[in-house]
């Protein structure tokens, strides 16, 4: 419990890749009594996958796997995005805060879930709240604007408040090898000198509603989100307008994405290096 609400993560699920070292974290958090349970949304058809999921379930008793009652449809990776939004049904119960993590989500700040909950406490009328993410799209934009990350691998658009897509939708954030590379780099060099209070940005109200990454948001139980299969879009900003309930962006809230599967393609599906690094780190 966090100041009398139940919190829990939400983890669509998954790949054995990330979530073998990642939960280490979400069990240390369930310990530790900042989370109150882990639901694994099963939205795949690997086998290996399938078997990691059943492991964590056996591992830990607030661990549990959720399914719908449908066959999941692969898209890319036995993994269909597509689908994500059918889980939603199971995270809707009063009193209780919903945090998702992408499994994709391979490393959270100390503090950072605390920093969500409050957030999501202090601004109940938010439609959702965002954090910060290291390596999405929105915020790579932000990071360079404030310095935290050089220009030196390419820049990336900045925001058009005529089109909530225009840096959303950039291609080169998106794909370039270059750019996660260094994305990765200053991440590492920042870490090594304990300097990632420069990736913080000022919390806000997207008033002016903007279309971001929903690997990482968090919602009140009692809301009942229901998105459709385009559920990016719906989350970001197309339920928030239709509801006069903007995000709430909490910009000392840390986390890091460590691919799009575009960025994957790019560096020829050679993760390895990165993931050595995430496992050495997260605790």
């Amino acid at each position: 419990m966090y100041k009398g609400y139940k919190i829990v993560v939400c983890v669509p699920a998954g790949r054995r890749k990330y979530l073998s070292f990642m939960k280490k974290y979400l069990y240390r958090q369930l310990e530790e009594g900042i989370l109150d349970a882990v639901q694994l949304w099963k939205n795949t058809i690997n086998p290996d996958d399938i078997l990691c999921l059943e492991e964590m379930a056996k591992e830990n008793p607030k661990v549990k796997i959720y399914e719908i009652d449908e066959p999941i449809t692969p898209t890319w990776e036995s993994y269909n995005a597509m689908q994500t939004h059918k889980f939603f049904k199971f995270a809707h119960e009063d009193n209780t805060i919903y945090i998702r993590l992408d499994d994709d989500i391979v490393w959270v700040e100390e503090g950072a879930l605390e920093k969500i909950c409050q957030a999501r406490i202090d601004h109940p009328d938010a439609y959702v709240i965002y954090p910060n993410v290291i390596n999405s799209t929105m915020c790579t934009s932000w990071h360079q604007e404030i310095g935290a990350l050089s220009e030196e691998a390419g820049i990336v658009r900045k925001e058009d408040p005529k089109d909530l897509d225009w840096c959303y939708l950039d291609s080169f954030n998106y794909s370039s090898a270059e750019l996660i590379k260094h994305i990765f780099n200053t991440f590492k060099k920042r870490y090594g000198e304990k300097t990632l209070s420069a990736y913080y940005l000022p919390s806000k109200s997207f008033d002016d509603y903007k279309h971001f990454s929903i690997c990482s948001i968090c919602w009140w139980g009692f809301d009942k989100v229901s998105p459709s299969e385009l559920e990016e879009t719906q989350m970001a900003y197309e339920l928030p307008m239709l509801f006069k309930r903007p995000v709430w962006f909490c910009g000392s809230a840390l986390l890091y994405h460590v691919f799009y599967h575009t960025q994957r393609q790019s560096i020829g599906g050679d993760e390895e290096p990165y993931l050595e690094y995430f496992r050495k780190i997260v605790k």
